[in-house]
Parts: structure tokens; C-alpha cells; sequence
């Protein structure tokens, strides 16, 4: 669905939405206050679990496809992985509703994508059939139901939000990316690729021992596709582990380039990676620069953080530093759970011991 049809049809369902809950307010009036108050905390209750419903949908059919959820976020609440631990915070609940997922192994990555990907319509269409059944079963026996009419036109309005193949200002939706990946759209044909070398680098192996063909046979994306960082990404990690540092370096830069479709986080990452850089190369002005960006990123408890402070430690002569450093490198290893990006640190970590 092209963006202008998407934008009517996204009209058109928010106007549905608002009639409905506006008959059933209506109705609920006309019969009682008690009604009336049911019917509101129907909508309320209908805006917090639609999106928690949704999600966990797509929670469970990754954990049946052999993946690992790394981040949730619905309604206003997140769930995440840091250093090894699973938090708890909140979260706007204007920002977008997503499940983030890394798979364990690799194999057969189109249809558990597919299980995956759908799992969140699944849920949500289940769990409006549910309410509907169950207000019309209560309205038959004469049951007081406007606590399910009024929860219904939000958990319908979201099923039907993403039902369609569409792409709206917060994105794709779970129907559109489907069908990529049916018809092997350019950016799912790329999200596949990714999701195979994560999986693989889940299982055990590095950068360099998965097949070269997931980082290099692609389509060319347009730089403001989350994917063609993400590819860039994990390209600049093959030529490292590689020792290929003239291609890391330029894939790094063209990171830095287009810095403006990424997150803060993101480009922490980034001038973390640009600090080891200059450091092994003995760019010291360069290497300081690029650490006043990612200071926070340093003080993590990541394989990496403490991989780039060892490098630039012994790019300044901080001898007595790299030691220390190096037993908190291995002792932040438990923290990854990628088995294969713990192989590919200690690679780079063996690599910097005979600068």
C-alpha cells in the first residue's frame, strides 16, 4: 500500500475507532452511570493491553522459532537486555510499539521470520474475536458488557491497523513486512541476511567463519533504511576480525556519515569503534576526539568498551592500565551473549597485545 493510501486508510480507521467508542459511551449512557464508567475503563483497559497483547504475540512465536527477546516495548513500559541482565522501565507511549528479537541458531530463517512476524497479528486478532464473542455472549444472558464494547474499538483499531500491507510515519507494518519477505523485497532479503549471521554468531561462530555471501550478495538499500546500517555494521566487523583495516575503516566512516537516521546509541557504538581505530593506528588527537563522544558507552561493562580502552590505554603508554583492563575484557566476556562475538573480541583483544 502506497504511503498517500496509507495515510486514508489510517484516517479512515481512526474515524472508526472513534464512532465506535462514541456508540458505545452513547449506549452505556442510556442505560446507567454504571455502564458509562464501565465502558470508559473498557477504553482505557483496551489501550493498555491491545499493544501488550500484540507484542507478546510476537514474544512467543520467536521464543517457539529458537529466538531470544532482547527488547520489548508496549503501551509504556519496555523490558531489555543490558550487560547481561533483564530491566524493567518506562517508556512514552506516543513512541512506536516493538519486539526485538536475536536469533540462537541459524537455518530455515524465511519461514521462522514469517512465524515471527506474524505472531503479533495472530494475537491480536484472537484477542478481538475474543472480546467480541464474549460481549455478545454476555448481552445475550443479560450480562452488563461495556466493559468489552468499550475496550473493543481500540483492540479492533489496532488489529485492523496492521492487518494491511501499509507503512506509516512510525513504519512498516507487520502485514507489509510479510509480504516482503515473501516476495524477497530488498529490505527483508537483507533482514534475513542479518538475522542468519546473528544467529550464527548466537551458535558460536565469528564474523569471518559465516559465509561471506550473507554480508556481501545483497541489494543496495538506501542509507535511511535501518538495514543498511545494520549491514554496515556487521560488514565492518567481518573486515576487522578479517584484518582488512583499510575497508573496516571506510565502513566505519560511512557510518559516521549518515549519523543523522541513527540513535544516540547507535553513534556511541560508532565513535566507540572509531576510538580502537585511531588507537591502533596511532591516531592519538583522532582517538581522544571520538572518546569524548562515547564516554558513557566506555564505562559500560561490554567486551567491547573494555576492548577499546585497552587499545587506546596502549596507544598513551597507560601500562599499568591494559592489565587491569584486560582481566575486566575477559570477566565482561559472560555479559555477551553472542558466543561468536566473544570469539571475534578475544581475536582483536590477542591482536592488541603485539601492537
Amino acid at each position: 500500500m502506497r504511503r498517500n493510501a496509507s495515510t486514508i486508510y489510517a484516517v479512515a480507521i481512526t474515524l472508526a475507532l472513534a464512532t465506535g467508542f462514541l456508540l458505545a459511551f452513547y449506549f452505556a449512557w442510556e442505560r446507567s452511570l454504571t455502564a458509562t464508567v464501565l465502558c470508559i475503563i473498557g477504553l482505557v483497559l483496551g489501550v493498555v493491553f491491545a499493544p501488550i497483547v500484540h507484542e507478546l504475540g510476537h514474544v512467543v512465536f520467536a521464543k517457539s522459532q529458537n529466538m531470544e527477546c532482547v527488547y520489548v516495548k508496549c503501551f509504556c513500559f519496555r523490558v531489555y537486555k543490558k550487560d547481561g541482565k533483564q530491566r524493567f522501565a518506562l517508556a512514552s507511549p506516543f513512541s512506536a510499539d516493538q519486539t526485538q528479537v536475536l536469533p540462537k541458531s541459524g537455518g530455515d530463517m524465511q519461514n521462522r521470520a514469517i512465524k515471527y512476524t506474524l505472531g503479533g497479528l495472530i494475537f491480536s486478532g484472537i484477542f478481538a474475536v475474543v472480546i467480541l464473542s464474549l460481549g455478545i455472549a454476555f448481552q445475550i444472558v443479560g450480562v452488563n458488557a461495556f466493559l468489552l464494547w468499550g475496550s473493543l474499538p481500540y483492540v479492533g483499531y489496532l488489529f485492523l491497523l496492521n492487518v494491511v500491507p501499509a507503512e506509516y510515519a512510525g513504519g512498516k507494518t507487520d502485514m507489509l513486512v510479510y509480504c516482503g519477505i515473501k516476495t524477497g523485497a530488498d529490505a527483508e532479503k537483507t533482514m534475513l541476511s542479518a538475522m542468519q549471521i546473528h544467529g550464527e554468531l548466537y551458535a558460536g561462530k565469528s564474523f569471518t567463519e559465516i559465509d561471506e555471501s550473507y554480508y556481501f550478495h545483497l541489494p543496495q538499500l538506501c542509507e535511511d533504511e535501518p538495514l543498511f546500517a545494520v549491514m554496515l555494521d556487521l560488514r565492518y566487523r567481518y573486515y576487522l576480525e578479517k584484518g582488512d583495516e583499510e575497508r573496516a575503516v571506510a565502513c566505519l566512516n560511512r557510518l559516521a556519515e549518515i549519523g543523522e537516521y541513527l540513535t544516540e546509541s547507535e553513534m556511541e557504538k560508532i565513535s566507540a569503534e572509531l576510538t580502537y581505530m585511531h588507537s591502533v593506528r596511532g591516531d592519538l588527537e583522532r582517538a581522544e576526539a571520538s572518546a569524548k563522544l562515547c564516554k558513557d558507552f566506555l564505562r559500560g561493562n561490554t567486551p567491547t568498551a573494555k576492548r577499546v580502552l585497552i587499545a587506546y590505554s596502549k596507544a598513551v603508554g597507560k601500562t599499568d592500565a591494559v592489565a587491569i583492563l584486560r582481566q575486566q575484557a575477559q570477566d565482561a566476556m559472560a555479559t555477551e551473549r553472542l558466543l561468536g562475538v566473544r570469539k571475534a573480541e578475544n581475536i582483536l583483544l590477542s591482536r592488541i597485545e603485539i601492537l
